[in-house]
């Protein structure tokens, strides 16, 4: 979370300052770029103080599987949202020929397409470091994490 809320405060303050000394599409450009990572700010800020606050020896191995799947099919679901961040960049740059407000479409779609990267290659960036970790740490002890480490088998042969 560290790098999307320094991302986000980066995005905010030379947005403002850009927001105040640009003209044209470029002012729209900033003035996109900070709304959008006062989102970024709230996501992270959320992120980080979760973890920070939580005690992982009070989870059980149930929990890491299932904490672990679902932050893999959630940072799936996001980098579908950052290509449709990227698309309507694209649209919003398109609508802007034949628009009275092109400098704004222009801007915000400038914006969209730079945040949406930014974005998509967070979360894909992401997705890879989790599942290399789960095959180093997660997957070879799948086993005992269902079982809690202590069974009992039997082996027949036919």
């Amino acid at each position: 979370m560290l790098a999307l809320g320094s991302w986000a405060v980066g995005n905010i303050l030379v947005g403002t300052y850009g927001n105040f000394k640009a003209g044209g599409e470029a002012k729209y450009f900033h003035q996109f770029n900070a709304m959008w990572n006062v989102v970024n700010l709230g996501i992270a800020a959320f992120g980080y103080f979760n973890a920070v606050n939580s005690d992982p020896s009070s989870i059980t191995n149930l929990e890491i599987l299932k904490d672990y799947t679902s932050l893999q099919n959630f940072l799936l679901l996001n980098a579908g949202l950052d290509v449709a961040y990227i698309m309507t960049g694209f649209y919003l740059k398109e609508r802007s020929k034949n628009s009275s407000s092109a400098k704004r479409l222009k801007g915000y779609g400038n914006s969209l397409l730079l945040q949406g990267g930014f974005l998509l290659l967070f979360d894909v960036t992401l997705y890879f470091i989790h599942q290399n970790n789960a095959n180093i740490n997660l997957y070879p002890h799948m086993e005992s994490f269902l079982t809690g480490g202590v069974g009992v088998g039997i082996n027949l042969k036919l």
